[in-house]
């Protein structure tokens, strides 16, 4: 969940540090206050387009940092994430940060490394979700419909979808395959060159795995070779004259020790340190002539690995994925000289993933048809907590056409249909539904996904803008559920929301001079007590503060 975001010379903020807590935090304030910079801000951190405008007056950058707990998350995607762009959280912590410069240049860090903008929005999609008033998201998208259907139908369903895009997967394949093998003559001449190229140009190349490593390694001892090259040879000369002035010292002492005791011990000790020093000269003559590189055997090594950077930007990152991709084309070269034998097999495999994928479509579609009577009674429920009693809300599927039929979704499309009014057929969401319906439709399919979605911190901007009274009430009530299992931040001109809140947050703005600044201040009980109030009446009178108390707690 996001635990700190500091705001740093952003439009009229010159610094802000906004720091919520679990549950339903609530930021009001009088209009023009600046409470949805706080969601701009966050906005900026989830990677949308940054203007100078943004830019406080006077400066010549704005700065946004968001620190976020991720030590609640289990999801696998999101860890995997982690792990393949190595990105490692300090203490379960990830701090992401954006800046934006008065030249339009902007800066993306993800705790405190450099990333582009596209990383940004990849993790942060996996840590907050906005909702914006004018902002209808993933629920009036009808090819997001399919997804939040499969959510509400839980794991069994997913896996069955999984099953079943696994044998597409496999179904496409045998499609090209079989495509390959009717082409034209042309056509499969012309394949059949390339892949003999593609098979004949790794194998000349023979990389073996490892050798990428081992190049690298021997152009560093090379380029060391050459750098220190002069001071090698003196090293060499300089040991190898000790040790064989050392050893004929040692033979005189001997041979002198012989008819004088004296020497004898001596002899015996520089005898130990001939044999250490011609020891010591031998080994640094031994590592000296592996470290002798010369012209020729540099350009070899630089070749080589021209070589590899070439044969990578064809077939593979690695040494491993290139011979991959060589043994996969001599396999499709093989079958491609068999092809009328291949095309026979292709045929007969093409029927049976067919006759598979239509029995895995049928089993998916089951589950859905299932679990589609369940969302919509829960739908039209949660509708009628929100003041829309007579509402339809219906799942719609039809058949997708014949030369359309397997996506990747199933052989079905799914819609979701809607009505306010009784007498009027459900049509799609996004023709029927009027601003506060669509707002009350969304927390209504949030409040029933709740527990699927994975996503542990939603914003909701003025969502309940067009919706008064009981309604309201509802969107509070809604918007409580959800925050017992999300972090949730809302930013609210609605008092009821406001009152139920765990914590209270507002936008103030004050003057000094010219200068024009707003502050997010926490409130405290008291403090709380007081905005609810004039966000009922516009004043903190007797009457209206016993209103404001009376909302906030009913049981006193």
């Amino acid at each position: 969940m996001l635990i700190r975001l500091e705001i740093s010379d952003f439009a009229v903020i010159s610094n802000v540090v906004f720091e919520p807590k679990t549950g339903l935090n609530v930021i009001t304030g009088e209009t023009g206050a600046g409470k949805s910079l706080l969601v701009d801000a966050i906005g900026l951190i989830m990677g949308d387009k940054a203007s100078r405008n943004l830019i406080r007056s006077g400066r010549d950058k704005a700065v946004v940092e968001a620190v976020f707990d991720i030590s609640d998350i289990n999801d696998r995607s999101f860890r995997q994430y982690l792990m393949d762009n190595d990105i490692e959280p300090e203490e379960e912590l990830i701090i992401l940060s954006r800046i934006v410069y008065d030249n339009g240049r902007t800066i993306a860090r993800i705790n405190g490394n450099t990333v582009n903008i596209s990383t940004l929005r990849e993790i942060t999609a996996y840590l907050v979700e906005i909702h914006g008033q004018h902002d209808t998201q993933k629920v009036f998208d009808e090819k997001y419909h399919v997804e939040l259907l499969d959510r509400f139908a839980g794991p069994k369903t997913l896996e069955i979808l999984d099953e079943y895009r696994l044998l597409l997967e496999k179904y496409k394949q045998t499609v090209h395959d079989m495509r390959i093998l009717k082409a034209s003559p042309d056509k499969i001449r012309q394949r059949r060159e390339y892949l003999e190229f593609v098979v004949s140009e790794i194998d000349k190349a023979a990389f073996v795995p490892g050798e990428e490593e081992k190049l690298f390694s021997d152009k560093k001892k090379a380029e060391d070779y050459k750098l220190f090259a002069d001071d090698i040879l003196k090293a060499q000369d300089l040991t190898s004259g000790a040790a064989d002035n050392s050893v004929t010292a040692s033979r005189l002492i001997s041979k002198i020790s012989e008819s004088d005791k004296d020497l004898a011990e001596i002899a015996g000790r520089y005898e130990s340190i001939s044999l250490e020093l011609k020891a010591v000269s031998d080994d640094i003559n031994r590592i000296c002539s592996g470290l002798s590189f010369d012209e020729e055997t540099i350009s070899q090594i630089d070749s080589r690995i021209g070589l590899l950077f070439d044969l990578k930007s064809k077939y593979g990152n690695t040494i491993e994925e290139i011979n991959s991709f060589r043994d996969k084309s001599a396999e499709e070269l093989l079958n491609l000289d068999n092809d009328k034998e291949r095309y026979g097999q292709l045929r007969i495999e093409l029927s049976s993933l067919e006759k598979k994928l239509i029995e895995k479509s049928e089993v998916l579609s089951k589950a859905r048809h299932t679990a589609a009577v369940k969302l919509e009674k829960a739908i039209v429920k949660e509708l009628a907590d929100l003041e829309i009693p007579k509402a339809e809300f219906v799942v719609d599927f039809k058949d997708r056409p014949r030369e359309k039929y397997f996506s990747s979704n199933g052989t079905e499309d799914i819609s979701f249909l809607f009505s306010a009014n009784p007498g009027l057929p459900p049509r799609p969401l996004s023709d029927t539904a009027s601003g506060g319906e669509a707002s009350r439709i969304m927390l209504a399919i949030k409040n029933i996904l709740t527990a699927a979605d994975s996503t542990p911190t939603l914003i909701f901007d003025e969502i309940d803008t067009g919706i008064s009274g009981a309604a309201a009430n509802g969107v509070a009530d809604k918007l409580k559920s959800i925050s017992a299992l999300h972090q949730v931040l809302c930013v609210t001109h609605t008092a009821k929301i406001a009152a139920v809140a765990d914590n209270n947050f507002a936008a103030e703005k004050s003057f000094k001079g010219n200068i024009t600044t707003t502050e997010i201040r926490k409130l405290d009980k008291e403090a709380k007590v007081k905005e609810v109030s004039r966000m009922l009446s516009g004043s903190s009178e007797e009457e209206s503060i016993l209103l404001a108390q009376k909302l906030i707690d009913p049981d006193k």
